[in-house]
């Protein structure tokens, strides 16, 4: 592969990110809004999106792996890096809901439990209790990310090799696809007396990202040999094949959410991730997107639910106006999110300006 070629995938890959994130962001808004008897912004749409984290934890592995093996060496500063990520979060999350404590909003019971439980999940009726607001529940991607770094960090410590992660990727992958997926759609909710969706899809989930953690790895580590043998005419009809199955998925089961891996929705993730390695150095290109992709996103994940919070709250007294709590809040909640993390990505530009500054004066 040409050096050129590894210069095209930074850019669609960041692209890609940027689009991700304002999918995760604009979904969990939780919107009420309906077309056609489709939630535009709600549930139905999240489900579909089940594709959003595999594609971040894909470009996560992919960039665990290097030929000289720096990236591998990198691990351990990788979950330095999620833990001081997750102190940020977890400190913005208890000044916000002492706000809204002292504001009335929520309990003083509610500002403890965010400060000292990992991930809670709470939610809280606006609109004359029309509508529930989640705040911090979906940050579990940080977490379990956390630990796949930790896995893998073990594996280096006693020097076994990565490819033995497979072992527990498929395993979880099968079950996944077969339990939560397959089943289901062909109405086979439980299994001697077990719930598929809540026990196993709810236990699963937490761990369902290794797989693809596993495939961004391999995927990188072999990405001559896959570049060699798919042409771009079989990455488009594997595209297209995906989305086809995707939609007759969707079609067969629309309500079932918890846990959906959608087969359909895996075979196009996989093809555009593969494509976008492809992508010419002058096509695709819009350098907001990429600067988002490549500063941004992370902050606007941590943020985002606070946004949502903020503007779901804010926009009360608009009740009655669904276009403008269920159409325009959400890009509302968009644009808030990115100045959040815009702001605080310069705060943290401004704070490295002045450690490089002393360290200057002091040498």
């Amino acid at each position: 592969m040409t050096q050129e070629t590894v210069r095209r995938e930074n850019h669609a890959l960041r692209t890609i990110t940027a689009v991700m994130m304002f999918f995760i962001v604009l979904t969990h808004y939780y919107s009420q809004y309906e077309f056609c008897d489709l939630k535009v912004l709600g549930l139905h749409l999240m489900s579909a999106g089940r594709f959003v984290i595999p594609v971040f934890v894909l470009i996560s592995g992919y960039f665990c792996y290097s030929k000289d093996g720096h990236a591998e060496a990198g691990i351990k500063s990788k979950m330095v890096h999620i833990l001081i990520l997750i102190l940020i979060y977890k400190l913005f999350y208890f000044i916000l809901s002492t706000i809204f404590c002292i504001a009335g909003v929520v309990s003083f019971d509610y500002v403890i439990t965010e400060l000292i439980v990992l991930s809670p999940s709470f939610t809280f009726d606006c609109y004359g209790g029309t509508v529930s607001i989640m705040t911090t529940q979906p940050i579990w991607f940080i977490y379990s990310l956390f630990l796949i770094y930790g896995l893998f960090f073990v594996l280096q410590h006693f020097k076994v090799d990565f490819k033995w992660s497979w072992l527990l990727a498929i395993p979880i992958l099968i079950v996944a696809v077969l339990m939560v997926d397959l089943l289901p759609m062909f109405g086979i909710t439980e299994i001697g007396g077990v719930d598929i969706d809540e026990d196993i899809g709810g236990t699963l989930y937490p761990f369902v990202v290794l797989p693809f953690f596993v495939m961004g790895y391999y995927m990188h580590k072999y990405k001559e040999e896959i570049d060699a043998r798919l042409s771009n005419r079989t990455i488009w009809m594997l595209m297209i094949f995906g989305l086809a199955l995707f939609a007759l998925e969707f079609y067969l089961r629309p309500d079932h959410y918890n846990s959906s891996m959608y087969i359909g929705a895996l075979i196009f993730i996989m093809a555009v991730f593969i494509g976008t390695f492809r992508v010419p150095e002058n096509r695709a290109r819009c350098g907001i997107l990429e600067y988002i992709g490549k500063y941004l996103t992370m902050w606007m994940y941590v943020f985002f639910a606070g946004a949502n919070f903020i503007v779901r709250y804010l926009l009360q007294p608009f009740a009655d106006s669904e276009f403008i709590c269920e159409v325009l809040g959400p890009f509302i909640a968009l644009a808030l999110d990115i100045a959040m993390a815009f702001g605080f990505h310069l705060f943290l530009r401004y704070l490295g300006s002045r450690k490089s500054a002393k360290t200057e004066a002091s040498a």
